[in-house]
Protein backbone atom coordinates (compact mmCIF):
# COMPACT_ATOMS: atom_id res chain seq x y z
CA UNK A 1 0.00 0.00 0.00
CA UNK A 2 1.57 3.29 -1.09
CA UNK A 3 1.60 6.44 0.93
CA UNK A 4 -0.46 9.37 -0.35
CA UNK A 5 1.54 12.32 -1.69
CA UNK A 6 2.33 15.21 0.62
CA UNK A 7 0.00 18.18 0.25
CA UNK A 8 1.34 21.36 1.84
CA UNK A 9 -1.12 23.61 3.61
CA UNK A 10 -0.75 27.34 4.18
CA UNK A 11 -0.11 26.54 7.85
CA UNK A 12 2.69 24.13 6.83
CA UNK A 13 4.27 26.78 4.58
CA UNK A 14 4.25 29.38 7.38
CA UNK A 15 5.75 26.87 9.81
CA UNK A 16 8.57 25.93 7.41
CA UNK A 17 9.25 29.63 6.70
CA UNK A 18 9.48 30.33 10.43
CA UNK A 19 11.74 27.34 11.16
CA UNK A 20 14.06 28.17 8.25
CA UNK A 21 14.06 31.80 9.40
CA UNK A 22 15.27 31.00 12.89
CA UNK A 23 18.03 28.81 11.54
CA UNK A 24 16.84 25.22 11.87
CA UNK A 25 18.54 22.78 9.53
CA UNK A 26 16.66 20.97 6.77
CA UNK A 27 17.03 17.76 8.78
CA UNK A 28 15.45 19.38 11.85
CA UNK A 29 12.60 20.90 9.82
CA UNK A 30 11.96 17.54 8.11
CA UNK A 31 11.68 15.80 11.47
CA UNK A 32 9.24 18.41 12.83
CA UNK A 33 7.16 18.25 9.65
CA UNK A 34 7.41 14.44 9.62
CA UNK A 35 8.51 14.34 5.98
CA UNK A 36 11.74 13.40 4.23
CA UNK A 37 14.38 15.97 3.34
CA UNK A 38 13.63 15.28 -0.33
CA UNK A 39 9.92 16.06 0.19
CA UNK A 40 10.82 19.17 2.16
CA UNK A 41 13.02 20.50 -0.64
CA UNK A 42 10.47 19.55 -3.32
CA UNK A 43 7.41 21.23 -1.78
CA UNK A 44 8.96 24.00 0.33
CA UNK A 45 11.82 25.31 -1.80
CA UNK A 46 10.62 28.94 -1.70
CA UNK A 47 10.02 28.85 2.04
CA UNK A 48 13.50 27.43 2.67
CA UNK A 49 15.10 30.05 0.41
CA UNK A 50 13.24 33.08 1.78
CA UNK A 51 12.66 32.15 5.42
CA UNK A 52 15.78 33.81 6.80
CA UNK A 53 15.24 37.07 4.89
CA UNK A 54 11.57 37.25 5.90
CA UNK A 55 12.35 36.60 9.56
CA UNK A 56 15.16 39.17 9.55
CA UNK A 57 12.79 41.71 8.00
CA UNK A 58 10.16 41.04 10.67
CA UNK A 59 12.68 41.44 13.50
CA UNK A 60 14.08 44.62 11.92
CA UNK A 61 10.56 46.05 11.59
CA UNK A 62 9.85 45.25 15.23
CA UNK A 63 13.14 46.83 16.31
CA UNK A 64 12.40 49.90 14.19
CA UNK A 65 8.94 50.20 15.79
CA UNK A 66 10.50 49.96 19.24
CA UNK A 67 13.26 52.46 18.41
CA UNK A 68 10.83 55.04 17.04
CA UNK A 69 8.20 54.50 19.69
CA UNK A 70 7.85 55.43 23.30
CA UNK A 71 8.38 53.34 26.35
CA UNK A 72 11.22 51.87 28.34
CA UNK A 73 12.75 49.94 25.45
CA UNK A 74 12.76 52.83 22.94
CA UNK A 75 16.11 54.31 23.96
CA UNK A 76 17.87 50.95 24.06
CA UNK A 77 16.43 49.95 20.70
CA UNK A 78 17.34 53.31 19.17
CA UNK A 79 20.92 53.09 20.41
CA UNK A 80 21.25 49.55 19.10
CA UNK A 81 19.83 50.61 15.73
CA UNK A 82 22.21 53.56 15.45
CA UNK A 83 25.25 51.46 16.37
CA UNK A 84 24.46 48.66 13.93
CA UNK A 85 22.86 50.59 11.08
CA UNK A 86 24.25 54.12 11.30
CA UNK A 87 27.82 53.41 12.35
CA UNK A 88 27.61 54.99 15.78
CA UNK A 89 30.17 53.78 18.27
CA UNK A 90 31.25 54.41 21.79
CA UNK A 91 34.69 55.94 22.24
CA UNK A 92 36.68 56.02 25.43
CA UNK A 93 39.31 58.71 25.63
CA UNK A 94 41.81 58.57 28.43
CA UNK A 95 43.86 61.64 29.24
CA UNK A 96 46.73 61.43 31.64
CA UNK A 97 47.73 64.53 33.56
CA UNK A 98 50.15 65.38 36.29
CA UNK A 99 49.38 66.60 39.79
CA UNK A 100 46.23 68.76 40.06
CA UNK A 101 45.55 68.32 36.36
CA UNK A 102 48.76 69.96 35.28
CA UNK A 103 51.47 68.82 32.95
CA UNK A 104 53.33 65.61 33.63
CA UNK A 105 56.78 66.31 34.99
CA UNK A 106 59.52 64.37 33.24
CA UNK A 107 62.83 63.92 34.95
CA UNK A 108 65.89 63.41 32.85
CA UNK A 109 68.31 60.83 34.10
CA UNK A 110 72.03 61.24 34.09
CA UNK A 111 73.92 58.89 31.82
CA UNK A 112 76.77 56.95 33.30
CA UNK A 113 79.69 55.87 31.19
CA UNK A 114 80.74 52.59 32.79
CA UNK A 115 84.17 52.90 31.17
CA UNK A 116 84.94 55.81 33.47
CA UNK A 117 84.24 53.76 36.62
CA UNK A 118 86.85 51.82 38.50
CA UNK A 119 86.29 48.06 38.98
CA UNK A 120 84.76 48.50 42.45
CA UNK A 121 82.24 51.09 41.17
CA UNK A 122 81.35 48.84 38.21
CA UNK A 123 80.62 45.98 40.59
CA UNK A 124 78.34 48.21 42.72
CA UNK A 125 76.52 49.39 39.57
CA UNK A 126 76.12 45.78 38.42
CA UNK A 127 74.58 44.76 41.76
CA UNK A 128 72.17 47.74 41.71
CA UNK A 129 71.04 46.91 38.16
CA UNK A 130 70.57 43.22 38.99
CA UNK A 131 68.54 44.11 42.08
CA UNK A 132 66.38 46.50 40.05
CA UNK A 133 65.82 43.85 37.40
CA UNK A 134 64.77 41.34 40.08
CA UNK A 135 62.24 43.83 41.57
CA UNK A 136 60.76 44.58 38.14
CA UNK A 137 59.49 41.00 37.69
Amino acid sequence: MSRKPHEPTEKDRKQVTMMAGIGLTHDQISKVMQISDETLRKYYYDELETGEAKTTAMVAQNLYNMATGAGSSAVTAAIFWMKTRAGWREVNRNEITGASGGAIQVEQTQKIDARSLDPEQREVLKQVLLAAKGNAK
